[in-house]
Parts: C-alpha cells; sequence; structure tokens
C-alpha cells in the first residue's frame, strides 16, 4: 500500500482534489500516511469473484482465469478450484469512476474522466473515497475526481442516530404523500452544511411547504393582476423605486446562490433563495404593487423567482410555468436564465428609505396599540412620491407634509418623519415594559436555581431537565427582548 498511498498524498498536497469541508483533506492525507498493507479479499456471502483458481491436488499452484461463473475448470489436464473469497467491498468500490465510463478506450470514459463531483457521507471517506483516489491514479495516472462533497448522517430532530430498535426511524415516502417531494427535498437541505449530520424534523419540512404555498400564492396574484391577452417579454425596464429596488435585490440574490451553489453551500442558497421570494418579493415588493402599477416588471420577476427555485422545487415550479397564460409551452427546465435587469441605485436606495419608514412605523404602532395615526414628514421627496405606499403598507391614516414635527420621531429613517402619538403613552408603555422585565428576571432566577441543585439534574428524567434548560433560554431570550424595546422607546 505504501506507494498507493504516497502517490494519493502526493496529488492531495497539490490540490488537485478538492474537499468540502476542507478539513477532510488534511484527515485523508494523515490516513494515507499511517496506512498498513490491505488485504483485497473478504470472506462475505457476495461480491465480485476473485479469479484466481487452485490446484485441487497442488496447494500451491494457483492461475489467473477469468471464468468465475464456475466453481471448478480444467487446464492442462488438471484440475482447479475457484478461489471462495471474494474482493473486498471497498477494493470492488474504488473501480467505479473509470470501470463505469468504460475504461480505457470508450468516448465516456474520454469525456467524463476525471469526474466533476464525488458525493459521499464522511463515514467512508477512508475505505472508499481513499481506495478511489489510489486506484484511479495507480490505473489510470490521473485522479478520479477534482472536487469531493462529504455529506453527515440523517439524524432525528434530537440529533440522535435513526435506528429500528430506537423506534425514531422515518419513511421519506410517507412525508412526500404528505407534503410533497419538493417540500421533503427543501426541507431536508434546509440548515444543511458539508460534513456534519442534519437533524431530521418534521417542522422544516412544513416551512418549505409553506414556502411552496407562497411561491404559488404570488403567481396566482400577479397572474390575476396582469389584463387580458398579456404579451410576455424579458426586456422589460423597472420604473417605480420598488422596481429598482428588488432588481438590485434581485441581481444580489442570484449571485449569493450562484456563489453558494459553486461552494456546495446547498442550505445557504436555499435559505438565500426563500428570504428573496418570502421576504423581499412577497412581503415588501407585491405589496408595494398593490399601490402601483407595473404589470410586466411583474411577470419578469415571477419568471426570474421560479427560474431561482426551479433546482431546488422542480415540480412547484414547472407546474406554476404551465398554469400561466403568458409563457409559450414551453419546458420551464429548458429556460436560459436571464441577464441582470439594469437599475437605478439611487431608486434602489429610495425604497431602502421607504422600508425604514413602514418597518419603524408598523413597529411603533402595533407596540402602543395605536389606532388611525398619521405620519408627518418634513421636506422628504421620497415620502412624498411614495407616501400611497407608505400609507397603506404601515397602516396609517395619512402621510402629510408638515412645516415642523410633534408627536413620537421616527429614528430608523434618514427623513424626519413623526407620527402624531403623545409621548406620554410611550412614557407607560416604558413602564409596562419594566414591570415585566422585572415578573422575567424573577423566572429566569427560578429556572437558574433549579438548575444549580445537584439533586434535581441527577434525578429528574432527562426530558424534564432538558426542558427546563430550554426553558430558561427562552425566558433569557425574552428579556433580552424586553430590555431593547424598551430601551428603544425611551429614545
Amino acid at each position: 500500500m505504501k506507494p498507493l498511498a504516497e502517490r494519493a498524498i502526493k496529488v492531495l498536497k497539490n490540490n488537485e482534489i478538492k474537499f468540502y469541508p476542507e478539513v477532510k483533506q488534511r484527515q485523508l492525507i494523515e490516513y494515507l500516511g499511517q496506512l498498513k498493507d490491505w488485504n483485497i479479499s473478504r470472506q462475505i456471502a457476495w461480491g465480485i469473484p476473485i479469479p484466481a483458481f487452485q490446484n485441487v491436488d497442488n496447494e500451491d499452484d494457483w492461475i489467473y482465469d477469468e471464468r468465475v461463473d464456475q466453481e471448478y475448470i480444467e487446464v492442462d489436464g488438471k484440475k482447479y478450484a475457484r478461489d471462495n473469497d471474494v474482493f473486498d467491498t471497498w477494493f470492488s468500490s474504488s473501480s467505479w469512476p473509470y470501470v463505469t465510463l468504460g475504461y480505457p478506450d470508450s468516448e465516456k470514459f474520454k469525456k467524463y474522466y476525471p469526474l466533476s463531483v464525488m458525493e459521499t457521507g464522511f463515514d467512508i471517506l477512508y475505505p472508499w473515497v481513499s481506495r478511489m483516489i489510489m486506484f484511479g491514479l495507480y490505473v489510470t495516472g490521473e485522479v478520479p475526481f477534482k472536487d469531493v462533497y462529504m455529506h453527515g448522517m440523517v439524524v432525528d430532530q434530537h440529533g440522535k442516530k435513526m435506528s429500528k430498535s430506537k423506534g425514531n426511524v422515518v419513511n421519506p415516502m410517507d412525508y412526500i404523500d404528505k407534503y410533497g417531494s419538493d417540500a421533503v427535498r427543501m426541507g431536508v437541505i434546509s440548515g444543511q452544511t458539508a460534513g456534519r449530520n442534519q437533524p431530521f424534523g418534521e417542522p422544516k419540512i412544513i416551512a418549505a411547504r409553506n414556502f411552496c404555498n407562497k411561491l404559488w400564492n404570488i403567481s396566482r396574484f400577479i397572474e390575476n393582476t396582469l389584463p387580458e391577452n398579456f404579451k410576455y417579454s424579458d426586456d422589460v425596464a423597472p420604473i417605480t423605486t420598488a422596481d429598482h429596488w428588488v432588481a438590485s435585490r434581485l441581481k444580489d440574490t442570484k449571485k449569493s446562490i450562484s456563489d453558494a451553489l459553486e461552494q456546495y453551500k446547498f442550505g445557504e442558497a436555499y435559505e438565500t433563495l426563500y428570504h428573496f421570494v418570502w421576504d423581499d418579493v412577497a412581503d415588501w415588493y407585491i405589496e408595494a404593487n398593490k399601490s402601483l402599477n407595473s404589470d410586466e416588471f411583474l411577470a419578469r420577476i415571477l419568471k426570474e423567482c421560479l427560474l431561482l427555485t426551479h433546482p431546488f422545487a422542480p415540480f412547484l415550479t414547472e407546474a406554476i410555468w404551465q398554469s400561466l397564460n403568458w409563457q409559450d409551452d414551453s419546458l420551464l427546465a429548458k429556460q436560459q436564465y436571464l441577464p441582470n435587469i439594469k437599475f437605478n441605485e439611487i431608486k434602489s436606495s429610495d425604497f431602502t428609505e421607504v422600508r425604514a419608514v413602514v418597518t419603524e412605523t408598523r413597529y411603533i404602532l402595533k407596540a402602543l396599540n395605536a389606532k388611525d395615526v398619521t405620519l408627518h414628514f418634513i421636506k422628504s421627496e421620497i415620502v412624498n412620491e411614495n407616501s400611497e405606499i407608505i400609507k397603506k403598507m404601515a397602516g396609517l391614516k395619512e402621510v402629510k407634509e408638515s412645516s415642523q414635527g410633534s408627536g413620537l420621531k421616527l429614528t430608523a429613517a434618514k427623513a424626519e418623519c413623526w407620527l402624531d402619538i403623545d409621548s406620554s403613552i410611550a412614557k407607560e408603555y416604558v413602564s409596562e415594559l419594566s414591570s415585566k422585565a422585572e415578573r422575567q428576571e424573577q423566572i429566569i432566577k427560578q429556572l437558574e436555581s433549579r438548575l444549580a441543585n445537584k439533586s434535581y439534574v441527577a434525578n429528574a428524567p432527562e426530558q424534564v431537565v432538558e426542558q427546563t434548560k430550554q426553558q430558561l433560554q427562552e425566558a433569557s431570550e425574552l428579556l433580552d427582548s424586553i430590555k431593547a424595546e424598551a430601551e428603544r422607546f425611551k429614545a
């Protein structure tokens, strides 16, 4: 094994093969440096027969013969028995990259070897991946693949290995029947990183199912908004500040998803897509467009969303695409990605300012339970031009320009804006928050005291102790939130 291992170590140190995560490359180099000789036969029930036959009358007489389908053969009048052992599993697997492509003369081998990516679990880094590298180099003279992506194991939602004896094994087909394969696919990759175990829980699949519903609702809204006999074109330009803003967000999102996928960061790519579709498009752009008229641009954004989502949810996106009256009956899978939309940076930032005004206003109105509130602003062209959007999205009675401000001033936006809410109401609210904080501090002290009791931790059921720890964490987070909110209104 030593000369095989030394050659593999050399290509690994030269970074001819990249590992995801990178730490696996260092671990493999260390393993190969200590590799012992390896018996390539194994006494198991099935496997690839070893083409070795032994003379039944002379145990030292061995020959090579490919008639491994026969238990006995005759050569030169001598009877030979096939070796009962088979090739070791990892010896057989090591040949996969080149044997399946028809080494050495097939066109497939010439085209696809070395392979682009080897994807496998981290638990077989040593027995399988190492063998593939060593044998690939030995037989072909080249590395068998350029990148190795190593996933973790799918474990239960508590991080424990799935086992029939533990009763925590799940049948993915049950979830597919219940939520659809797209939701299961996205639920599994949510939060996934290379080389780390992935907890499997139904809540992630439900969140992915909800994302599917959100995209479907976006498509229905846009389809119903478009005029009859609408003619779609990719060549549309942004008009409103919201158009320019979503075009900016789309450009950043496409780059982030592309970069993440190139580095096999599937979880990050999905999270980026999720927040763009749900937060940027649904919560902001669609809502803003209820006060605007951007029919053609809405259609372009919908197509972009479907193209970006297609690798993650192919069935849903294809179904939506085929349901659109304005598409040309072609498959979404065959559509080309679209070039970035040209947008105005200043107009895009204008809508960012609008979002800041709306977000802070919503927060204050909800916290103080304020109704029929008017927003006053001083000499702000951005607020003036987007007053209808701000009014509707923030739930205001009116948005009007004033010569001077009074009431509760907004602090998150650059524009000078006030809500006509008496500051005494805010002071009362801060007083309520202080009382809440005191009660929460008492709860935290009780939970901390319980966990500090060694007898409780040692004798209480594990599930109860974990529940107490979870309650302490939630209580601490709530206290931090209350204090932050109090500071906000003190300012």
